[in-house]
């Protein structure tokens, strides 16, 4: 900034000055309380379905500037909940970040058939990492029965699937009302 000279033209310094002398009188204000959480507002969650989804081997793809790459491929599965329930595609795939902090950013697109034929593409998009695993899902369907999927927003968690020998993982899905 040493380098830098004041401007000689005394319309733009009058302007700089102005604008310096503004910034100055603004008032420094108070931090205030934050309001309180009101009740009607805290969503509550709601159980759509549990999925147990196999896995293929993980591919490294490489260190990037944001972390290490790693695809791993969705080999199939099944999800059961009070209103959907069915099989999962083997043509997904979920396509992780290990980022430098330790954390793994998840990000999986797939397909799931409901038992009465409907088709379900879901992304779900979430944060791994130190005890801690949570997803948030945005679904696509047809018209129809299922539809409500497509109205709504939905929070989920993951976990291994110790019961099993194939490699998995167990994704609990809930809508938020």
């Amino acid at each position: 900034m040493a380098d830098r000279q004041f401007p000689n033209d005394p319309q733009t310094r009058r302007s700089l000055l102005l604008a310096a002398g503004g910034l100055a009188a603004v008032p420094v204000m108070a931090k205030a309380a934050a309001p309180a959480p009101v009740a009607e507002d805290i969503p509550k969650a709601e159980f759509v379905y549990e999925a147990i989804v196999t896995l293929g081997p993980p591919e490294e793809i490489g260190e990037t500037p944001h972390g290490k790459r790693v695809r791993i491929p969705i080999t199939g599965g099944t999800f059961k909940g009070p209103r959907i329930s069915g099989t999962i595609f083997p043509e997904g795939m979920d396509w992780q970040l290990i980022r430098p902090d330790g954390m793994t950013e998840l990000e999986a697109a797939y397909l799931m058939r409901e038992a009465d034929g409907t088709v379900i593409h879901i992304r779900n998009k979430g944060v791994a990492g130190k005890g801690y695993a949570r997803t948030s899902a945005v679904f696509e369907v047809p018209n129809g029965p299922h539809a409500w999927l497509n109205e709504a927003v939905f929070a989920g968690t993951v976990g291994p699937v110790p019961e099993m020998d194939t490699p998995a993982v167990r994704i609990r899905m809930y809508k938020l009302v």
